[in-house]
């Protein structure tokens, strides 16, 4: 649950800017196809006091409704590769179901380094790949 300890003017201005990182976060995953969660992470562990692990399972549950309208409107485009899209269906949800697991026994120190680190490295590799 979103925990705030805010009062008056100070409430206003952190609804205003969770609104605004959201809004934000779901025209950036629409506009790339990714980044979204990147930005409501970071929004989650700014603006709130909720556990780190905690804000990271909230990211990726809001990702869906954002991917879902995405795709829609990527799908209406014809922008889909279905043949890739079928290859890696299984692939991905199997590593999901691993990474799930994998979650609930890593310490959050390790979640942010390899979460930092592959933000990193997929930065490094757009703008120099």
């Amino acid at each position: 649950m979103l925990t705030l300890n805010l009062r008056g003017e100070r409430r206003v201005l952190f609804a205003f800017l969770f609104v605004l990182l959201s809004f934000f976060g779901g025209a950036l995953n629409g506009f790339l196809g990714t980044g979204g969660g990147i930005l409501i992470l970071f929004m989650l562990n700014r603006l709130t006091k909720n556990e780190k692990r905690d804000n990271f399972v909230t990211c990726a549950l809001s990702i869906i409704p954002i991917s879902l309208v995405g795709s829609f409107a990527y799908f209406r485009a014809g922008s889909v590769d279905f043949s890739t899209l079928q290859t890696s269906y299984l692939p991905a949800i199997t590593g999901g179901i691993l990474g799930a697991f994998l979650f609930e026994k890593l310490k959050v120190k390790y979640l942010n380094l390899i979460f930092g680190a592959i933000v990193i490295y997929s930065g490094v590799s757009m703008l120099f790949g």
